[in-house]
């Protein structure tokens, strides 16, 4: 179990060196000490947490708001090859749609 523990100590202080980050056992020491002090002390921590959260909220939006472009897309040139069978998949979609609503 100790040997996990260095192996991926060892992995995590390569990969953090290599981000740019500096990264040590004293470091983390002075962390967890800071951690345990007061509120006021993780305050500016904790609007930086919040500024990260609302940025990837705001990557994901941008993500799904791209998908839906792609989705619409594809969806216009399946209409301009297939504008009948589309239309029956769609119907038939629909169809089920309403027949769950009404028997649950």
């Amino acid at each position: 179990m100790r040997k996990f523990f260095l192996i991926a100590f060892v992995l995590l202080s390569t990969t953090a060196a290599r981000a740019g980050l500096d990264v040590t056992a004293a470091n983390t020491d002075v962390r967890a000490t800071e951690s345990t002090q007061s509120s006021s002390a993780q305050r500016p921590d904790a609007s930086a947490l919040e500024a990260k959260r609302q940025a990837m909220t705001q990557q994901k939006m941008m993500m799904k708001k791209q998908m839906m472009m792609q989705k619409q897309m594809a969806m216009q040139r399946e209409m301009q090859r297939h504008p009948i069978r589309t239309r029956v998949h769609f119907a038939i979609l629909k169809f089920k749609r309403k027949l769950h609503y009404a028997f649950h």
